[in-house]
């Protein structure tokens, strides 16, 4: 090993230029210390210099801490070593017999200085890491805050549009039923007291419409009532406050009057009604949710173009007579969790469609006689997805601070133990019965760290760094460490056959990671799924890395309990698991899905011959443009 940075103070004619070490005399070394400083000092002590040296390393201690001293000593007195020991702590002290151990603890000490250094370094990547997470984090809940707001805000919206729909159900109810103008201008004034703050309604003729009220505590809204063309009265709305008309509440004031009309006319104008029926329609097939009315027993009367668009039977009519159920969901029995009436959630039960969960809103608008049910099926598979996301993306900040803690927590008693065991061995021969005690302790201390250092190296990482080169082997060995931190302990054995040369591509260390991290965890529960079922099955994972000219791919194999090939095809759906859905979320594959295509890759999964599951994520290369630029 050749050394850098490094000399030796002797009076002797010691030679270790070969190994990179300056010898340099006594009277040389002030001057030779203040054009350099080496990382490694060795020093020659004897009866008449050793008070100038004990002054000289103290001084280079205090120029830098981390510098280690080798003292090589000759016909110093016991009391004298003491306090050359006591006073400057060296790395090593070596009598001048011992020349020959001279350049391996020159070796030892420079390594020790490298680590020392190394440390230092980690330290302060640590705490910018830190501080790298705590701002991600108090971005995530804002960005979390902002989501539930929204939510509360669409939430409110809903609610306002049921309370208009019910008040226009009200309304119309009251204008078809009555058989006289004045029972007209009763059942509006009722129905649109609570909502709309009317006091009374009146409708007048061409001829009766001008108002001239003194009145200044009255605010009215006035709207022409129609037969085709022709106008041939107002329908005007009383308020008995100053309060105005929004514009929302002049639009819906107008559907009312439109209804009104009707009601007059209905008699001579068929083909008027006929026409605002066809305008109803299409604003109900303008609804993007599915809607559909249906009697008691479950038959449907009426449904919007969504609805026969969403709908799992072809053929599908506004008018069909068959049960939602199985024109919906293609289902013999009603729908389970199903509540006419209310507002309730189900689930898809055909499981063959990716958009699988709705929220429905159901309101009888029938009588004590004949039930009506309006529903209105609103798909929130989208909604859950994102939540669920942000709850895997609050795990990861979540990791990346209970990984800082841990190291924080351990690395400093382990690095301590570490310290404690190589100082042992210094001062002992290899000889002594604990010895071999001694190096295990020293390789589990190691394997602490290791295994520290792997947690909180997969986790620091962030997920919203930009593209950058990245090794696949790195990424796939990342990966494959924090997956053992299970595996291992249960019997798995994970085999990574590395390639001979570092395959690099564009993109995101950490998320690539991720994405082959779920697909073990989804081998890792096949194996284990397995083991339960036979007695001394050997549980195993093979990852193959490799490459040719168009493309990059990675090859997961396990011997588990594969998969049915009626499920092959929705394994990346949303939400589908054939796990508990307590414990499992069905998101783990569809992220990893979701991650290769963002990166411009596939997944394809097969079986192979022996029945063991393979994923293989590939990753195109781009093609390399020849000829002239024409820019």
């Amino acid at each position: 090993m050749i050394m850098s940075n490094a000399a030796l103070i002797t009076h002797t004619s010691i030679d270790l230029s070969d190994h990179g070490i300056d010898t340099i005399s006594p009277t040389e070394a002030e001057n030779y210390l203040q054009k350099s400083n080496p990382s490694v000092l060795g020093i020659h002590c004897r009866p008449v210099n050793y008070k100038s040296m004990i002054s000289l390393i103290l001084q280079e201690k205090r120029k830098n801490p981390r510098k280690q001293f080798i003292i090589l000593y000759d016909e110093l007195t016991p009391s004298q070593l003491n306090e050359l020991n006591n006073s400057t702590h060296p790395s090593k002290v070596l009598p001048i017999e011992k020349q020959e151990e001279l350049q391996a603890s020159f070796e030892n000490s420079f390594t020790t200085y490298y680590e020392l250094e190394q440390n230092e370094k980690l330290g302060e990547l640590v705490n910018e890491k830190n501080n790298e997470l705590k701002r991600l984090s108090i971005q995530l809940e804002k960005k979390i805050e902002d989501r539930q707001t929204l939510l509360e805000n669409s939430r409110k919206k809903n609610i306002a549009a049921e309370l208009r729909l019910r008040t226009l159900k009200k309304t119309l109810v009251q204008i078809y039923q009555a058989s006289s103008i004045s029972e007209i201008e009763h059942g509006i004034a009722e129905a649109l007291k609570e909502e709309f703050d009317i006091s009374w309604v009146n409708i007048r003729r061409q001829s009766q419409s001008n108002l001239s009220s003194k009145k200044t505590d009255v605010t009215f809204y006035k709207v022409t009532l129609k037969s085709g063309k022709k106008d041939f009265g107002h329908l005007i709305f009383f308020r008995d406050s100053k309060k105005n008309f929004t514009a929302q509440d002049k639009k819906f004031l107008m559907q009312v009057a439109e209804a009104v009309s009707l009601s007059i006319e209905r008699t001579f104008q068929y083909q008027k009604s006929q026409e605002l029926k066809r305008q109803w329609e299409a604003t109900f097939d303008a609804i993007l949710d599915p809607i559909c009315l249906t009697d008691e027993d479950y038959n449907i009367l009426r449904v919007n173009a969504s609805f026969i668009k969403n709908s799992s039977t072809p053929n599908t009519s506004p008018h069909t007579r068959e049960k939602c159920y199985k024109v919906l969901f293609n289902s013999d029995t009603p729908c389970s969790g199903c509540k006419r009436g209310e507002i309730f959630q189900l689930r898809n039960p055909s499981q063959k469609r990716l958009s699988e969960v709705f929220d429905v809103y159901s309101h009888n608008l029938g009588d004590q006689s004949k039930a009506l049910y309006f529903q209105m099926y609103r798909d929130i598979t989208q909604d859950l997805n994102l939540q669920r996301q942000v709850i895997e993306s609050a795990k990861m900040a979540e990791l990346g601070t209970i990984s800082s803690s841990i190291a924080h927590e351990l690395n400093n008693p382990i690095g301590g133990m570490l310290n404690f065991v190589q100082l042992m061995k210094m001062d002992l021969t290899g000889d002594e019965d604990f010895y071999e005690d001694l190096l295990e302790i020293e390789k589990g201390s190691i394997k602490c760290k290791t295994i520290v250092k792997n947690l909180l190296g997969f986790s620091r990482k962030s997920f919203h760094t930009d593209i950058e080169p990245i090794d696949l082997a790195e990424v796939i060995d990342q990966a494959v460490k924090i997956t053992e931190l299970k595996t291992q302990s249960i019997g798995i054995k994970i085999n990574f056959q590395q390639p001979d040369k570092s395959i690099v591509i564009p993109g995101r260390f950490n998320l690539i990671a991720h994405a082959i991290r779920n697909i073990l965890q989804n081998s890792q529960e096949s194996l284990i799924d397995k083991r339960r079922q036979e007695k001394g099955f050997q549980g195993k994972v093979n990852i193959f890395l490799e490459e040719n000219e168009k493309e990059v791919s990675i090859r997961i194999e396990d011997n588990g309990l594969g998969i049915h090939p009626k499920n092959i095809n929705k394994i990346f759906d949303p939400l589908f698991t054939t796990k508990a859905l307590e414990t499992n979320s069905g998101l783990g594959l569809t992220l990893a899905l979701q991650i290769v295509e963002e990166h411009k890759g596939t997944i394809d999964v097969s079986t192979s011959k022996d029945k063991k599951l393979c994923f293989n994520i590939r990753f195109f290369k781009p093609e390399v443009q020849s000829g002239p630029s024409r820019f």
